[in-house]
């Protein structure tokens, strides 16, 4: 279990607890893009870094499933997906998890 940011990440129940209690399930693939993220937190990790981390080959999926289950990360946690607040893009380099993070 992680904690940041008044969230908390259950991956044992592949569930997202929101900071007023909201419970939102997450995928397999968002859960596992969550942990890596949240292991490397303020850390800047491109598709690359991602997808090895994640066990995913390159060779036989498109990169873009990692923008993909990115994407559904923001609609869970950001009050405006467009705009985040914890997943940051760096143009051209890769994504940045912003947060303090607490395992337990």
């Amino acid at each position: 279990m992680a904690r940041f940011a008044g969230w908390t990440a259950d991956f044992g129940t592949f569930e997202l607890i929101s900071p007023t209690g909201e419970r939102s399930s997450l995928s397999g693939g968002e859960a596992g893009v969550l942990r890596v993220f949240l292991e490397s937190a303020n850390r800047l990790l491109n598709r690359a870094d991602l997808m090895d981390r994640l066990g995913i080959d390159a060779d036989t999926n498109f990169d873009r499933s990692i923008d993909v289950r990115i994407s559904r990360l923001r609609a869970k946690l950001e009050e405006d997906p467009r705009n985040p607040r914890f997943i940051k893009t760096v143009y051209g380099a890769g994504y940045l998890m912003v947060a303090q993070v607490e395992w337990s």
